[in-house]
């Protein structure tokens, strides 16, 4: 729908569709956004104030609470920073137990918003399908940290748990889970009619503005960027690690 007219449109800060608060001001011309300003802040909790008053390894607790969906990533770039500032080496067995916790988290966290975008299109049942089978790796995760989230696992020079051959066990069950399902799940979320129709040609972001805009992750790869941090710029073990970077539009 092409107009030369546009009008504001207002969402926000509370909407059902946020996880949390936030606001949107967008500009519309027919069914395109021409312009937008978000106004972040409402749960700003002054971290970076609270953490001068907290000794190095307090931090990493505290850096927990970021994010709960994602409890490894904030905690594991400080500690990496330390290191590298202090000049620490992480013994290899350590570099292989975070990369491993950092990708079950992986696992998790794209399930959950997976998920979470299934119901905001009015997918219930495949919402309902991915919550229920991210339990596999929560459990997992449980059973490797002892906690679903804030796994405390990480401290400065290496983690503060080990993975025991029990451990590992379940780690190869619950990527086997994960492996018998791809086929069913893939082909819902790439050929079911009804995402299809609520996600085709909606917010597109072309290869070009995903550079410009410096997109990283699954953005960057669904507009056919290959960008994977992973790869690019590698830590713990995964510069070890041989990687196909999956890349749009069917290997995402």
């Amino acid at each position: 729908m092409k107009s030369d007219i546009t009008y504001p449109l207002n969402i926000g800060p509370v909407h059902p569709a946020f996880k949390e608060p936030i606001k949107f001001t967008f500009r519309i011309e027919g069914e395109k956004v021409v312009w937008a300003d978000i106004d972040f802040g409402y749960t700003h909790r002054a971290i970076e104030r609270i953490a001068q008053e907290r000794n190095y390894i307090q931090i990493i607790y505290l850096l927990e609470r970021v994010c709960g969906i994602c409890s490894f990533s904030h905690p594991m770039a400080y500690c990496l920073a330390i290191e590298d500032v202090a000049g620490i080496e992480v013994p290899p067995r350590a570099r292989y137990i975070r990369t491993i916790v950092g990708e079950l988290e992986r696992l998790h966290s794209h399930l959950l918003w997976t998920g979470v975008a299934a119901h905001e299109i009015g997918f219930d049942t495949l919402f309902m399908y991915t919550w229920n089978i991210r339990e596999k790796v929560l459990d997992c995760l449980e059973e490797l940290t002892g906690n679903r989230i804030n796994y405390a696992m990480l401290t400065i020079g290496g983690v503060r748990r080990d993975i025991t051959v029990d451990n590992a066990q379940t780690i190869h069950q619950v990527l086997e889970y994960y492996e018998e399902l791809y086929n069913r799940t893939s082909e819902i979320l790439l050929d079911d009619l009804t995402l299809r129709a609520r996600t085709e040609g909606v917010g597109i972001l072309t290869i070009e503005q995903a550079e410009r805009l410096c997109a990283v992750g699954p953005t960057a790869r669904g507009s056919g960027l290959m960008k994977d941090v992973r790869v690019d710029y590698p830590v713990n073990a995964y510069y070890e690690i041989p990687w196909l970077k999956p890349v749009s539009p069917r290997d995402i």
